[in-house]
């Protein structure tokens, strides 16, 4: 555990305690300082984020073309669970996907050392206990050593305490703040993702539950974390969701707009009436009805009946 608090520290508590404290040395105000620094994170992580997404979108798009595959085995082996998992894993491995399942899933581990890292900083710069304060300085580098005389920080960003509890606030705050992180989180996870009807049944059913489950578990994280530590993951989700955007398309944006209902199919009515209850044409010339035309085949007594009725006078 002392090798995995010494690689924390040096790698990511450090850097990001240096970087906060000479940020707010720039600014003067600590909430535009921890909004800068994701910025610069998110600049940092692009390159690796943007890679991450294309190998993932490679492997659903893999799946996806798997899927009749993955149909006829699991039709094939229905009631023999251990040969049909030994035919799927060996379809895998001869396209190359020997753990499809966890494409992506460094991607979505790289921001937990970093939220847990900022959450640390956060608790430590707005300390409020002695201990927390004289502790600082061995974390920080040489030429950063003035800047311990700005701790504690001037916490307060738009009448909020950045270094208070969440959930010691009152209900209004807790209510927009959850709100906003789990809001910006499904956008993010949700566009990420490949529609579902491409996808094979397991994995649909995987990417549904990682969208209502990463939202809500970020959510439950701040509500019990510092205001700044939501301000922090709001402008990651954001960034996310723009980079996700201008690299990957916009698609999850629009799935979650409402669709239009589809407009119902009119179906044209039958007007034809039989031709005996239709009124005879009148004829232009003597201002009679025209004579019906005589039926076919030997009713030639109906045919003559009708002439005859025709020519009455009325």
């Amino acid at each position: 555990m002392d090798i995995l608090g010494g690689l924390f520290n040096t790698f990511v508590y450090n850097p990001m305690l240096n970087a906060m404290l000479f940020l707010y040395a720039l600014i003067g105000n600590y909430g535009i300082a921890i909004i800068v620094f994701t910025l610069l994170v998110g600049v940092v992580t692009m390159p690796f984020r943007i890679k991450s997404q294309q190998s993932m979108k490679k492997q659903q798009e893999k799946m996806a073309a798997l899927k009749p595959k993955l149909d006829e085995i699991k039709k094939k082996y229905k009631d023999n669970p251990q040969q049909l998992q030994q035919a799927q894993m060996k379809l895998y491995q001869e396209h190359g996907m020997a753990n499809p399942f966890n494409a992506g899933c460094l991607l979505t581990l790289l921001p937990f050392p970093i939220f847990i890292g900022m959450y640390q900083v956060i608790n430590d710069t707005i300390a409020e206990r002695p201990e927390q304060l004289m502790r600082l300085p061995q974390h920080l580098y040489p030429n950063f050593l003035s800047t311990a005389s700005l701790v504690p920080v001037n916490a307060y960003f738009f009448g909020l305490n950045l270094g208070a509890v969440l959930s010691t606030q009152n209900l209004v705050i807790v209510a927009f703040v959850i709100a906003v992180v789990v809001g910006a989180q499904y956008v993010q996870t949700k566009m990420m993702q490949t529609p579902t009807v491409a996808l094979d049944p397991q994995q649909a059913q995987m990417n549904q539950s990682m969208t209502l489950i990463m939202p809500l578990m970020f959510g439950f994280f701040v509500y019990s974390a510092p205001i700044g530590l939501s301000l922090y993951w709001i402008t990651f989700s954001v960034i996310g969701i723009l980079q996700q955007g201008f690299t990957g398309g916009w698609d999850g944006i629009k799935n979650l707009l409402p669709k239009p209902a589809p407009e119902p199919v009119r179906t044209r009515r039958r007007t034809g009436a039989p031709s005996s209850l239709s009124k005879p044409p009148v004829d232009a010339s003597n201002g009679n009805e025209s004579e019906p035309a005589a039926p076919a085949g030997g009713d030639v007594v109906s045919a003559n009946k009708g002439k005859r009725k025709s020519g009455k006078k009325r």
